[in-house]
């Protein structure tokens, strides 16, 4: 699966969830492993952060959430 697939899927769920989501849930709704599932979420996580989007992804050992930001950004 290509990596930008990855990130869709990862940020769908993120968003669906409203709650912190492990990795390894991830992976097994993308049918990946849990490696491919880290690195699309760190891509995501720098693409959200480069387009300073209203929303970024934070890691809450062990999950990870999607929260607004609060930085300003309009």
């Amino acid at each position: 699966m290509e990596q930008t697939e990855l990130e869709r899927i990862a940020e769908a769920i993120l968003f669906a969830a409203g709650e912190p989501v492990e990795l390894e849930r991830i992976a097994m709704a993308a049918e990946c492993d849990p490696d491919e599932a880290e690195q699309a979420v760190r891509s995501l996580m720098d693409r959200l952060s480069y387009e300073r989007r209203g929303i970024r992804i934070l890691r809450l050992e062990p999950a990870l959430a999607r929260v607004y930001r609060h930085d300003g950004v309009r």
